[in-house]
């Protein structure tokens, strides 16, 4: 049977909650709060190991919780912001010798394609 035009579909609403109900629903609150410290060091403790398969969801998520999802679509370029640093850790570069900024001179020492042409 159609509504008639402004009408609600449940014009009754949601039911009321029986004092037990909101009893148990704010101890379950009280106690997923409770155990948010302990569930954040987890997720950063899976986003610091770079072995941990699910390290990418848990940056993702870090992210997402402290900006925002979708955030890089929503700069529509007035904002001032800066540059995004990308820093290079090279791989296998275990010894003490290496420094950072060694990776400078590798490139500069490096042989240039086009030197070729």
């Amino acid at each position: 049977m159609p509504y008639a035009k402004g009408q609600s579909g449940n014009p009754k609403g949601r039911p009321k909650q029986t004092a037990e109900q909101k009893s148990q629903k704010e101890q379950f609150q009280r106690l997923l709060k409770s155990s948010t410290v302990e569930a954040l060091q987890s997720i950063i403790q899976i986003a610091n190991d770079r072995y941990n398969k699910d390290r990418f969801n848990a940056c993702k998520y870090i992210i997402d919780k402290a900006y925002g999802a979708n955030t890089a679509f929503l700069l529509d370029g007035t904002e001032d912001t800066a540059p995004t640093v990308i820093r290079i850790v090279p791989y296998g570069k275990e010894n003490e010798d290496w420094n950072e900024d060694d990776w400078e001179e590798e490139w500069n020492n490096a042989p240039d394609e086009n030197e070729d042409e």
